[in-house]
């Protein structure tokens, strides 16, 4: 018998496990592929390291604006690949390394059955018991019928990390995070980009005002863009949009979003399984189960999903309950997009509105970055939405994420000292607008 079984050791799994530790709670956990989640194998963490490279390769073919002239540049994707290995490589090594030594760590996949009442998790023709069963499993690509991934022309994001070699041209599908981030790493690196977004606008779920941006980002990139349209017909070097639009592109990759990986649980002695549904509260119909991160169908970012965990652990450590934080997002472009709270597009005359443009700040210009903006949203004086796009804007939506949740008057925002010149110094600019 254990404290706390977790079933999945991504950021949501790993979470729970550490707080878990730290109280003396006898632990195990379930792992049937390399701990770190979708995150750190393939997601944010790899995504972030080839991102930065193809960054760096796009800066010094455009030096010569900085009085820097290089000469015969050029790079490798295998080394850009190998490079991101080594990285979620030395983190899977550590997590492995102290998981292994603090808690019994099973690395394999698990399945919940009830045998005689009790819910007990079977593993490799062995039964443990815990008094509390954390689900965090995770989250697949969603799939679509027209555009199965096949690993060779429909791919996954998944798939993208087992390229062996660079396409000249892809079409990406859906044009959240995912697709935007991967359409300005290969577009950086010379690939021909198309995005084909069903919706109206491009990144459907951010600000009016940001959406805009993004879409001049890409499209000084060379991506092109395609709004209010969708994949018709698809083979190599010939698909059809539904405009009659033809493309010709290598591969796809459909990035159209995740869901949720949640088990089922059996039944002793017949073949019936239950579905788990889950509640607001992560519980389920069992009262000793528990659903979090990207398996409770939430919003699917990491640090969401860690949060949920510390939210869970509360609960179940000190019958402590939490209002819902305000979770920001950041789409790894350049410069950085983040938001945090409502949209331009959902607020009425009661709101206040202030912009300003990333121009106003000195270092913009020193660093040859100045084509941004930050747009706060207001209410009696109160901040209720923040949208950057800026370099550093994840540090700083992280700053204004607490205003909101603390309903801080925006005014305490003018008796913070900024250091100059600094990005931080755009939260002062946008308070003088009108």
């Amino acid at each position: 018998m254990y404290d706390l079984a977790v079933i999945g050791l991504g950021p949501a799994g790993l979470e729970a496990v550490d707080i878990a530790l730290k109280n003396n709670l006898k632990v195990i956990a379930f792992e049937k592929n390399e701990p770190g989640g979708t995150c750190l194998n393939v997601g944010c963490i790899p995504t972030k390291a080839l991102l930065y490279s193809s960054k760096m390769y796009s800066k010094m073919i455009n030096s010569s604006k900085l009085g820097i002239e290089i000469q015969g540049i050029d790079f490798s994707f295998d080394k850009m690949i190998e490079r991101k290995n080594n990285i979620v490589s030395k983190y899977t090594k550590i997590l492995n390394s102290d998981l292994s030594k603090r808690i019994t760590l099973i690395k394999h996949e698990a399945e919940l059955w009830i045998d005689e009442n009790d819910l007990v998790i079977s593993c490799e023709d062995n039964l443990y018991k815990a008094k509390n069963i954390i689900i965090a499993t995770g989250s697949k690509p969603v799939e679509l019928p027209e555009l199965k991934f096949d690993g060779n022309f429909i791919l996954s994001s998944d798939d993208l990390f087992s390229l062996v070699d660079l396409p000249k041209s892809i079409t990406i599908v859906g044009s959240g995070a995912i697709g935007l981030e991967w359409a300005y790493i290969l577009s950086n690196l010379g690939v021909d980009v198309n995005i084909v977004e069903k919706a109206k606008t491009i990144a459907p779920l951010l600000d009016v005002d940001i959406q805009k941006r993004i879409e001049r980002i890409l499209k000084s990139n060379k991506v092109k863009i395609y709004k209010d349209d969708y994949i018709i017909s698809a083979k190599p070097n010939e698909i059809i949009l539904n405009s009659n639009i033809k493309l010709e592109s290598d591969v796809i990759l459909s990035a159209v979003g995740r869901k949720p990986v949640l088990p089922s649980i059996k039944v002793s002695g017949c073949s019936e399984e239950y579905k788990i549904n889950v509640n607001d509260d992560f519980s389920t119909e069992f009262n000793n189960l528990f659903v979090i991160g990207d398996a409770k169908s939430d919003i699917m970012l990491a640090h969401c999903a860690s949060y949920q965990a510390k939210t869970l652990m509360d609960m179940l450590l000190y019958n402590k309950k939490q209002s819902r934080k305000t979770i920001p997002s950041v789409v790894y472009l350049s410069p950085e997009i983040a938001c945090c709270g409502i949209n331009g597009q959902d607020i009425d005359d009661t709101y206040t509105v202030k912009s300003t443009l990333l121009s106003r700040v000195a270092k913009s210009w020193c660093d040859e970055a100045n084509d941004g903006m930050i747009k706060l949203i207001l209410k009696d004086n109160k901040l209720k939405g923040a949208h950057l796009v800026c370099p550093e804007a994840s540090i700083l939506v992280t700053f204004l994420s607490y205003f909101i949740d603390k309903s801080i008057d925006i005014s305490e925002l003018e008796d913070i000292i900024y250091p100059h010149p600094s990005y931080s110094e755009l939260l002062l600019e946008v308070l003088k607008s009108e």
